[in-house]
């Protein structure tokens, strides 16, 4: 499965060993990347909330699975990475039958079927990205 995430673990492996989980500096980085999770929150685009709810800040583990220096937060909607990093244009055929939806601007009112639809992609809406580098500032 696909997430959007943003890795907050900046201190490279030689400070793991001295900055333990639970140290000082190990709240710290909690504290920033709850502040980046809430703000992520309120960036997230917003249409039926199941995005902005599934964003969350959780510690680090290593190989063994035990809690380590640093943080991850993470999107974990099944379309979080879409919405983060948009999508491209695409083209679908239906199969096995026709595609029929309403009409719209020039054949409003109509019924329209076809065989092949031409999806020119979303733009992408990078709420992590940009709650990270508001929390920078």
């Amino acid at each position: 499965m696909a997430r959007a995430r943003v890795r907050m673990d900046s201190a490279g492996s030689v400070y793991v060993r001295l900055l333990g989980a639970r140290s000082g500096a190990d709240r710290d980085v909690k504290r920033r990347a709850t502040a980046v999770a809430n703000r992520a929150f309120l960036l997230a685009p917003k249409d039926t909330g199941r995005l902005a709810r599934s964003i969350s800040a959780s510690q680090n583990r290593n190989e063994r699975g035990r809690y380590t220096f640093g943080y991850n937060v993470t999107a974990s909607a099944p379309h979080a990475h879409y919405v983060h990093e948009g999508t491209g244009p695409s083209l679908r055929q239906s199969y096995p039958g026709m595609m029929k939806f309403d009409g719209t601007k020039r054949y409003l009112g109509q019924t329209i079927f076809t065989e092949i639809v031409h999806h020119p992609g979303t733009p992408a809406q990078p709420f992590l990205a940009r709650a990270l580098s508001a929390a920078r500032r």
